[in-house]
């Protein structure tokens, strides 16, 4: 049986993952600041500290020998560099880390961005693209030098059931409610992947040979705006609101950025998948509209409604706009 180590397990990405390497007969321990409780089964090993503490990870992990381990709660170069010192390495076939379509600098136009485009500081994603960029230099150094075993993904977007994020939710939020929804008026085009597309995907990077040593960007293939967004929004819930525009001219007079009244950066966000398609690494096959759909039935069950978000300005703009 493989065994697998999961850093995190209890939030929306790790959890999914760790959930869904159980289903597949993985023999899976989980490591987190034992914050939250579990709900779901098949756990072997709770392990619980602080990994941003040497102490907490060499008592919990030293002596713990994983043939995969996926690093989904890494932010920064210390966190994987103290991780890697610390771990029985004896066993390991695969570190996957769980980067982000935020390492790239800024593209002025629409076209796709590959793995081999410059990253580097990015002003809208701030210090968490870079510091994602300098945690991927530090295991591309690795790798060269000691031929540590890594592989790497970029992800986009990421949405789906149990998103702990106030994105997808926020606009059924408000589509349920009748509430009219503002969106940037520039037409940005970015993608999305489904959660569960993300985790079959690191899977199969974990277990290829082709993907030894490499970063791949992860996404669906589909590009859409952000009025294409809330117009499939609309059609899986069968609810129609109106979609207020706010233009570059009246964020200026009111110094408005997109964040104020919108759950993503107003920037152009679509990656090539090229290489994952050349590695037959999985390539994610879940419709925009279908994952949407699987969403909103979760939504409908579950009634999600405690989030933390930045959207102040929502009742401000439309009482301006409206």
């Amino acid at each position: 049986m493989k065994k697998v180590l999961v850093m995190g397990g209890t939030e929306f990405v790790s959890k999914s993952l760790a959930k869904y390497l159980i289903s597949k007969a993985y023999e899976v321990d989980i490591f987190t600041r034992g914050k939250k409780k579990l709900d779901y089964s098949g756990v072997k090993n709770h392990l619980t500290g602080n990994r941003h503490s040497i102490k907490d990870l060499k008592d919990k992990l030293s002596d713990r020998k994983y043939n995969y381990i996926f690093d989904i709660s890494a932010y920064t170069r210390e966190d994987v560099e103290s991780l890697i010192k610390i771990i029985n390495k004896e066993e390991l076939k695969r570190y996957v880390f769980c980067s982000s379509g935020a390492v790239y600098i800024p593209k002025p136009n629409q076209e796709l961005i590959s793995e081999n485009y410059p990253r580097g500081t990015n002003p809208h994603w701030g210090e968490y693209g870079l510091a994602k960029a300098k945690a991927e230099d530090h295991l591309f150094k690795l790798y060269k030098e000691e031929k540590f075993p890594i592989t790497i993904f970029r992800p986009t977007y990421i949405y789906g059931e149990e998103n702990n994020l106030y994105r997808e939710v926020y606009f059924f939020d408000r589509v349920l409610k009748g509430q009219p929804i503002p969106i940037p008026d520039i037409k940005k085009k970015v993608q999305f992947i489904y959660i569960w597309d993300l985790v079959k995907s690191f899977e199969k990077g974990a277990l290829s040979k082709a993907s030894l040593g490499k970063a791949y960007n992860l996404t669906h293939p589909e590009k859409i705006t952000w009025e294409g967004l809330i117009n499939k929004i609309m059609e899986v819930t069968r609810k129609d609101v109106n979609l207020i525009k706010v233009d570059k001219e009246f964020r200026k007079q009111f110094n408005l950025v997109s964040k104020d009244f919108f759950p993503f950066r107003n920037i152009n966000f679509i990656l090539s998948t090229e290489r994952l398609k050349e590695d037959e690494i999985y390539l994610p096959a879940t419709s925009l509209e279908e994952g949407l759909r699987r969403s909103y039935l979760w939504y409908l069950k579950e009634d999600p409604n405690q989030f933390v978000h930045s959207m102040t300005k929502i009742d401000f703009i439309l009482d301006k706009l409206e």
